[in-house]
This record gives structure tokens, sequence and C-alpha cells, in this order.
């Protein structure tokens, strides 16, 4: 009896430090309107439920997007979005996940660490971003190498220098708005660079990990756009990876029932010797 009571415990122990990331979709279709879930999920024995993921505060630098649009932009980002001129999907604090079995955990809103996936890594964080002008809005933009980016987080020091462990930045695209309706998408996929929350170029530090889960994409330089014009993103969605917050993990009652019995049993054998 001894051994088994030894050996339930051993199981419940090596369960507390087992580790899982969370897969997370998000798709904002206007400055309102959005949904996304957190995907089902295993964490120390506990198959966890999909949760929906709440609404981000959506960012509109250039005022107000006309309906159906996300947001707008009229200014440029710079390198670190210092300016906090990108349209951006801004979360914070946490949510609760919820298992078969009446167990629960917090979930951070926040970039993770670096996963290396194998046999081949892949980026933790994707995107893909609709944008381009409204002629039905009397905005019609003509620019010539733009050129656009998407950053996790920002940096918020305001000094015109990328400040270490506050951002990551993705420059991608360079683009050409011409005379006429403009619809254009950028992409996690426009260069080859795996997209994580931290790598080893530049900026330099942590980057976004341990920040607040913040998207945002930019016009970060090049070019120019005409007076009273705007460019307006029309769909975002960002998708990637949590980490569940073990520590918070609260175990359904039958598993405090048999924590409770096994601490009976072992007192009952105590009281023997």
């Amino acid at each position: 009896m001894k051994n088994a009571i030894y050996a339930c415990f051993a199981a419940i122990s090596a369960s507390a430090v087992f580790s899982q990331t969370a897969d997370f979709s998000y798709s904002q279709t206007d400055s309102t309107t959005g949904s996304g879930t957190i995907a089902p999920f295993t964490l120390a024995g506990h198959d966890f439920l999909a949760t929906t993921i709440p609404a981000p505060t959506v960012l509109s630098p250039g005022g107000a997007a006309p309906a159906g649009f996300v947001g707008r932009i009229t200014a440029q980002s710079g390198s670190g979005n210092e300016a906090n001129q990108a349209v951006g999907l801004l979360w914070s604090g946490s949510v609760t996940a919820t298992a078969t079995d009446g167990a629960t955990v917090q979930i951070p809103l926040v970039f993770a660490p670096k996963q290396t996936q194998t046999p081949a890594d892949i980026s933790d964080y994707h995107w893909n971003v609709t944008y381009g002008d409204s002629l039905a809005n009397a905005d019609d933009v003509v620019g010539a190498a733009l050129r656009f980016a998407m950053f996790l987080s920002r940096d918020t020091t305001i000094d015109a220098v990328d400040t270490a462990n506050t951002f990551q930045r993705y420059t991608q695209l360079t683009q050409n708005l011409v005379a006429g309706q403009d619809n254009l998408s950028n992409t996690d996929t426009t260069n080859a660079t795996i997209k994580d929350a931290q790598d080893a170029g530049a900026p330099a530090g942590t980057d976004a990990v341990g920040r607040n889960l913040e998207f945002y994409w930019a016009w970060r330089d090049g070019g120019a756009l005409g007076a009273g014009t705007a460019l307006l993103v029309d769909d975002f969605s960002v998708s990637g990876i949590l980490v569940p917050e073990q520590a918070t993990l609260v175990p359904e009652p039958s598993t405090y029932a048999l924590l409770g019995m096994g601490a009976l049993a072992l007192a009952a054998l105590r009281h023997r010797k």
C-alpha cells in the first residue's frame, strides 16, 4: 500500500513539471468586429478546451477608419514605431482556460520565448494584413517605394534609437500604390526569416518576449502620401503561440480528493509505526 501511495504522489508531481504551449488565431475585419480562439491543448494531464480570445484594443493612429475598415495610417512609424503611427491589435492581461475535468489555468496574453520546432523550425507568429485605399471613400493613394513592416510590440522610448528588450521588427515589403483602387497583402511569408518574438539580429536583447501581445502593421518609411489620403487596413489576421502559466493551474475536485486520501493514508501508516 505504501508503494502505491508514493507512486500516486510521484505521478502528480511528475505532471506538475510538464510544459506546453497553446496555439491562437484571431481576425479583425473592421474597427469593431473580430473573433478568435485559443486551440485545445493538454497540460499536466488535463485536456483543455478551446477558449475564446478576447477582443483587442484596435489602434487607428490616422483617425477613425471608414466603415468596413480596421484602421487608418497617414504617417510613417520609423524603425521602432516610437511614434505609435501603426495600425495595431493590442491585448493585455490573461484568459482562463478550462479543461474537460474542470481544471483551470491562466494564459497570459504576452509574446512567448522562441520555440525551435523539429525537424524544421517554423515561425512562432503569423499574420496577414490586407490594405490599400478606397475610391468609395474618396481616398486614392498614389505613392512609390513605400516600405512596410510588422512590429511585435513597439519601442516606447522616444529617442530615435532601437531600444533593447522592447520589440521585434520584420521589415518586409516595398510597394507602389498607383492611381485607382489598390488592394495589397502583407503576410509573414514575404521573406525567408523565421518570425519569432526574439531573434539574434537587431533590435537587440529579448526583443518582444514577455511583453503584451501587440501586433502593429506599419508604413515604416519610404515614399510619401498625397495630401488628404491615407493607407487603410481592410483585414488584420494574426496567429501564433501562448504559454499557459502552470503555476496558476487549479486541479479539478477529484485531484484534491486524491491528494487528501493520500495524505490520510500516509498519516495512517505513520500511526501504525
